[in-house]
């Protein structure tokens, strides 16, 4: 079973939003300390930037440097620029990073399954924008981590 974590904060730039989504994972046990170097290493080879109108993004990293599931979501103050996953020369403005630290495959599939259908919905978004740290807490671990909504939303 995996775990959230849901921290808030300003980052210049995506490597240093990535460095405070792999630094909490390592604070908490979840991930070996070169995590975040090697999902930026990751990020520049294969960009996790969703879309203009997604600003979120989804780093992660091989699930030899994880030691325990889990996810750091990231909210930002000011987005930070990423590249898009579908368009490499394209950067779009990120507002929340939402690095997985996933040890399963097919767990793996599952959550980015359910992260990709919930910032589908303006709605979802809308809710996490207007969410306390807590409730974003709350929100995230319903929508990503549990089974519930799988057969509601296929």
């Amino acid at each position: 079973m995996s775990e959230i974590y849901v921290i808030e904060g300003h980052a210049q730039n995506w490597r240093e939003a990535l460095k405070m989504t792999g630094t909490k994972l390592y604070e908490e046990g979840c991930v070996v300390e070169e995590f975040w170097e090697k999902c930026a290493e990751r990020e520049a080879e294969y960009p996790t930037g969703l879309t203009e109108f997604c600003p979120v993004a989804i780093p992660h990293a091989s699930n030899e440097y994880v030691l325990r599931q889990a996810i750091c979501a990231l909210r930002l103050d000011e987005p930070v620029m990423f590249r898009s996953m579908a368009d490499w020369d394209q950067d779009i403005e990120v507002r929340y990073v939402l690095n997985l630290a996933l040890l399963d495959d097919s767990e793996h599939i599952k959550i980015v399954t359910r992260v990709i259908r919930s910032l589908k919905d303006p709605q979802f978004l809308k809710k996490m924008d207007d969410c306390n740290e807590e409730e974003l807490k709350v929100l995230l671990d319903e929508y990503f981590l549990t089974e519930k909504l799988d057969d509601d939303n296929a």
